[in-house]
């Protein structure tokens, strides 16, 4: 069939040539080279043929050909399907595997001329007045409606359509969608939402909507006032052909933002990684200015930023530990997200509370209108998502699961020191949605997840057993207010805690815990003056409350003492103002105000020290009780965001971007990445807010009609209030933190180097100079690291290379590459010993002198991609990828250990072996 349909294109094109084209060939081919053949054809005929002759290579033609138009000769000659031939102003063109469109709908829509839109006098108009024009049949397209009242119906005037764009299939909201009438050519586009407006004259309109791998739709109203019409889009399937697309691929030069990188989920599937589990935070690691401490290491070092300084947020609410199996997977099944947006610069005065960046993750809307599902196994991993309509077009329910059986292949090694070892973990993620009406929609979500691991007393952990869990739930209920406005409310309640368990000796048994509590609520709305005036507003409330730790006696032989701390308490307010204008087309800017204040809260007890004076047990003089709901302390100030851009061409613009933070929420910590026993402590009495500033600069240029993305940025951050600690210091059931914390100046700066590469062969290099300095200086040498002098913070890592590269070798296998590189760590290091009263002690150096070695690990990985039949129960496609595959022993840690009267170092490696994965994913 397939055939015949292919046969009858080539005759009509033909037919269609001859009419054009009336002067006939005759020429006669003996196992001539193809290229020699098309030169004849050209010098025959006298037309230009237009090819490549690398693609006809060794391919010979035989055939006579007696007074045929030479087009129908080029139909013959180039059946196969990876060919196809255009004639364009009096030349044929010759391409492979890709097809040229001279003119695009978009453009051809709006040169058609016709009627323009008719504004008639009141009570003149019906939609019975349209329908000899249009069909009644069921199609949308072909149906009247009617938006606004006729009563406030004024000739000659105009009138405001705003609504939601949406896939059809899924219910995802169409960002960047083009929205337009003709004749007067009135254009719009949606945004992140989905959201539109546009001004239209009253009367008669045909309103098109059309985005790029979906199918343009047109809606024909008759429009009397302000009103609303919502829309649902089909996806334009193109069978055996893959298309990508590439929605914002001007926006890194055209959008008044900075330092903001967009993650596309479906994209992570070839990037290798290790255990086979596509990661959406692990790609997120690649990216320029976005760097780990080291192989499985929680958290992520920002522009410079210690881990605490990002903000994680899942549909608004903030994820206290976003990692599961010791930092290998992030606590999100990427298959139930949707996107993922990373705020390193320019972040919108609606975010804040973090210094260094904002990892903002919206899950997957569900789809409406049919059941689907996909899923997948691992060598340490199995998960489902299921999308499951609830009311058919108005609501859906997203799940999914996902679980660890590593326990089960532990226990079958034959070395005693892993098959003792537990380690597992889960999580759940569940997301309904539901349209009200057509200017409100709901979203409910929930996440829960748990991780448990058993180490033996060697290894990185001291503790039997440890498990921490995540639990959060939300709600955004989105409400359009008018042509202009639109709302959104929001609620939050996230909690995070642990528990360690140490049974290894019966007489020391015991058991901790800690947790951490935050509920909050949002409120922002949303002025959109016109296409390029935007204006933001908004309000905020959160209320923590932290267990710092308890720890009681386990079992029945076991001595230890309870120790209970008290909880405390803080509560956060915040206003904020951004507008976001593009003055003309060079010139576009955002200016942004944010007011937070942050009270700690009783019942607690403070204690207060000598001043002058270092703060310790010796200076101690006395303390101050608060009861509860007493506020303790008060802090609160302005942050300022801006942003400039000016364009130099369609494909270049320069940018520049200032960021004010405060920061009220610290986590202590001896290491230089997050732990699972980390605890969080809020600005109170003793700890001050953090505080930064931000200035960034950059340049942005598309290369060869965007197939090439450059940018070039440089920032400098001032830092105040950075949380450090004093040597020996240890922060587990420790009621007097500020006898061992320490505050004091920081200072970063860097510079970003990215290349982005679209089409067959693409993917991204990046390029990161990062350094990160902190000052910790006072009258009182307790409180004075390495003599007041600025030194390198444990997570400063001047360079770092990530190359990630996938090449589509056929439309079902592609292979990919993943190169990274950074400098090592900054480590305290002993460089002597000396006798003291017989008892030898090492003498270290000063803080973070040396480093560990460089780190370098290259994956390789080859995907069998699903098959491209439309109509099949299921697809499938499988990832084999070879993780670290230079086998190379790269240290997570350094540490140091006396043996036999000599100091000895050791490093503690992960992986120091390649690692090959192969993983099974499905889709129904």
């Amino acid at each position: 069939m397939k055939r015949i349909i292919v046969t009858i294109a080539w005759m009509l094109l033909g037919h269609w040539c001859f009419c054009q084209e009336p002067n006939r060939i005759t020429v006669s081919f003996n196992d001539t080279p193809l290229t020699d053949a098309l030169q004849e054809l050209q010098a025959v005929s006298g037309l230009s043929i237009y090819f490549d002759p690398q693609w006809f290579r060794g391919m010979t033609i035989d055939g006579s050909y007696a007074g045929l138009p030479i087009a129908q000769v080029l139909m013959d000659i180039f059946q196969a399907e990876e060919f196809h031939v255009l004639l364009h102003q009096g030349a044929f063109f010759i391409t492979k595997d890709v097809k040229i469109i001279d003119d695009l709908p978009l453009v051809d829509a709006l040169r058609t001329q016709t009627h323009p839109a008719q504004a008639v006098e009141k009570g003149l108009i019906f939609s019975r007045d349209y329908t000899d024009e249009k069909s009644l049949s069921q199609d949308p397209e072909d149906q009247v409606v009617e938006i606004g009242q006729r009563s406030k119906m004024v000739a000659g005037s105009q009138a405001t359509l705003v609504g939601y764009v949406r896939e059809k299939e899924t219910g995802n909201p169409v960002p960047d969608a083009v929205v337009y009438v003709q004749n007067p050519t009135i254009i719009a586009t949606t945004d992140t939402n989905g959201f539109y407006s546009i001004s239209l004259p009253v009367g008669r309109n045909t309103v098109t909507y059309q985005y790029a791998g979906l199918k343009s739709t047109r809606r024909n109203v008759v429009l009397f006032s302000e009103g609303s019409l919502n829309v649902a889009m089909l996806v334009d399937v193109i069978a055996l052909r893959e298309v990508l697309v590439e929605s914002d691929r001007d926006a890194n030069v055209k959008a008044v933002t900075m330092g903001v990188s967009k993650i596309d989920v479906r994209g992570t599937k070839n990037v290798p990684i290790v255990l086979g589990e596509r990661d959406v935070m692990k790609v997120a690691t690649t990216f320029a200015g976005v760097q780990t401490a080291g192989e499985g290491a929680n958290g992520f070092n920002v522009r410079g930023g210690k881990s605490d300084q990002n903000l994680i947020q899942f549909n608004g609410a903030p994820v206290y530990n976003a990692s599961h199996f010791l930092g290998f997977f992030s606590v999100f099944n990427s298959d139930v997200i949707d996107r993922m947006d990373v705020y390193k610069a320019s972040i919108p005065s609606r975010m804040g509370g973090r210094l260094a960046s904002v990892f903002d993750i919206r899950g997957k809307v569900a789809s409406k209108e049919k059941f689907s599902g996909r899923g997948g196994v691992s060598p340490v991993t199995s998960k489902l998502a299921l999308e499951v309509p609830i009311l058919k077009e108005r609501s859906g329910l997203t799940l999914g699961a996902r679980s660890t059986y590593s326990n089960w292949i532990l226990r079958q090694t034959n070395n005693a020191n892993f098959n003792e070892n537990r380690i597992a973990f889960s999580d759940l993620i569940l997301q309904y949605d539901h349209q009200l009406s057509d200017t409100d929609d709901l979203q409910v979500s929930a996440y829960l997840s748990n991780d448990e691991f058993r180490l033996n007393s060697d290894t990185l952990f001291s503790f039997s057993n440890i498990d921490y869990r995540n639990r959060l739930v939300s709600a955004n209920w989105k409400k359009i207010l008018g042509e202009k406005l639109d709302l959104v409310i929001g609620a939050y309640h996230s909690r995070y805690g642990y528990n360690l368990t140490f049974d290894q000796s019966p007489e020391n048994a015991f058991r901790q815990d800690f947790d951490i509590s935050d509920t909050g609520l949002t409120l922002d709305g949303s002025y959109y003056h016109n296409d390029q005036h935007t204006v933001v507003v908004g309000a905020s409330w959160k209320q923590y409350q932290i267990n710092p730790g308890t720890r009681v006696p386990f079992g029945g032989a076991s001595e230890v003492a309870s120790a209970v701390l008290e909880e405390t308490k803080g509560r956060e307010w915040v206003l904020h103002l951004e507008d976001q204008v593009e003055w003309n087309e060079k010139l576009g800017f955002s200016l942004g105000i944010r007011y937070s204040i942050f009270q700690s809260l009783g019942a607690g007890t403070v204690f207060t020290y000598d001043s002058p004076g270092p703060k310790n047990f010796s200076t101690r003089n006395d303390s101050i009780s608060f009861g509860n709901g007493e506020v303790i302390t008060t802090n609160s100030g302005f942050e300022l965001r801006a942003g400039l851009r000016y364009v130099l061409s369609e494909q270049a613009s320069v940018k520049a971007a200032f960021n004010q933070s405060r920061q009220y929420i610290h986590t202590l910590t001896n290491s230089a990445t997050l732990s699972p026993t980390d605890i969080w402590a809020l600005t109170g009495y003793h700890l001050k807010p953090q505080l930064g500033n931000q200035w960034s600069v950059g340049y942005f240029q598309n290369l060869r009609d965007a197939a090439y993305e450059l940018s070039l940025e440089a920032y400098y951050k001032r830092l105040k209030n950075l949380v450090d600690f004093k040597v020996g210091a240890d922060f587990l059931l420790n009621e007097h933190l500020e006898t061992v914390i320490l505050q004091g100046p920081g200072k970063s700066y860097g510079f970003e180097f990215s290349l982005k590469k679209r089409g067959k062969l693409n993917g991204w290099l990046n390029y990161t100079f990062a350094r990160t300095f902190l000052k910790l200086d006072s009258d009182f040498s307790e409180e004075v690291i390495n003599e007041g002098a600025f030194f390198p913070t444990s997570y400063d890592k001047p360079h770092t290379v990530n190359l990630v590269a996938n090449y589509k070798a056929t439309r079902r296998i592609s292979f990919s590459y993943n190169l990274n590189y950074s400098t090592g760590r900054p480590v305290t290091a002993p460089v002597g010993s000396y006798d003291f009263k017989g008892t030898s002690v090492v003498h270290f150096s000063d803080r973070n002198t040396f480093r560990i070695p460089d780190y370098l690990r290259m994956d390789v990985g080859i995907n069998l991609e699903e098959g491209h039949l439309l109509k099949r129960l299921t697809h499938a496609y499988w990832a084999f990828s070879i993780y670290n595959v230079l086998g190379r022993d790269n240290p997570y840690s350094v540490f140091f250990d006396s043996r036999d009267g000599e100091v000895s170092a050791f490093k503690l490696v992960v992986f120091g072996n390649p690692i090959p994965t192969l993983s099974f994913n499905f889709r129904f």
